[in-house]
């Protein structure tokens, strides 16, 4: 296995692994000529996340053929928690099944975690009708799951056809709260509206999902009628840090 990768800026990585291991224990990279993917479901199916960096957004990007990566996310999180504003961050495997994580910056860090041998999962595409799209700051987006976490399990999206407004709203046994998101107001960069969209989703996943926002500049939703929720953090250099999280049926 030969494969050398360094990325311009170790703290993207820092937040969205960190994301990703409050979601997925195990996972495994994919590494070919065309950039890094991981792409798996959480154990109880509800969160799928796929995290992609293209071949152009490394200063290094050395492999031969396809090379598969299985790594514990949260012992790489722990790892990548240590990256500091202005590190470079390269990835190299070491002989006897380990991973370097090497930080190169004012003076270098070498870290080694095992790697695992992991079945990589085949994940269809997933494609369903998003009646609203949106582009919103990701730290909002955070701070109003944050509000809405206390309230209930669950939190509503919905946004009446055409309206450019987002509604987020959480209802419990004694409170209840709701959060309006438009473009009058400037909540949303941009919107897109073709009909109605309305879906409940599990707040627990949301708070997980949103410690990605400092990855990021700029977030898209996108989401429908009793659909997935879409959940885009937009990452420098054509990155991109995808969750997928299903609808509560209750």
């Amino acid at each position: 296995m030969f494969l050398k990768l360094s990325f311009r800026e170790a703290v993207i990585w820092k937040y969205a692994i960190s994301a990703i291991s409050k979601i997925i224990e195990e996972a495994g990279f994919r590494i070919s000529e065309e950039g890094l993917r991981l792409r798996a479901m959480d154990p109880s199916a509800v969160v799928l996340v796929d995290f992609y960096i293209p071949k152009e957004a490394f200063s290094i990007f050395e492999v031969e053929g396809e090379v598969h990566i299985g790594v514990n996310m949260e012992e790489l999180a722990k790892i990548l928690r240590r990256a500091r504003k202005g590190d470079e961050l390269l990835l190299e495997p070491l002989p006897g099944g380990q991973l370097r994580v090497l930080f190169e910056g004012k003076g270098s860090r070498s870290f080694k975690i095992p790697s695992i041998e992991l079945s990589i999962q085949e994940i269809p595409e997933i494609s369903f009708e998003e009646t609203f799209k949106c582009k919103i700051m990701p730290k909002m987006f955070k701070d109003v799951i944050r509000e809405l976490e206390p309230i209930s399990d669950s939190v509503e999206f919905y946004s009446p056809a055409q309206s450019g407004v987002l509604y987020l709203k959480a209802q419990g046994d004694i409170a209840e709260a709701e959060v309006e998101l438009s473009a009058a107001s400037g909540a949303l960069i941009e919107y897109e509206s073709t009909g109605e969209a309305k879906s409940k989703y599990t707040v627990d996943y949301l708070v997980d999902l949103s410690a990605a926002s400092q990855a990021a500049e700029v977030l898209s939703i996108g989401l429908g009628v009793e659909t997935p929720l879409r959940v885009t953090y937009e990452l420098p250099y054509g990155g991109k840090l995808e969750f997928y999280v299903a609808p509560r049926t209750d």
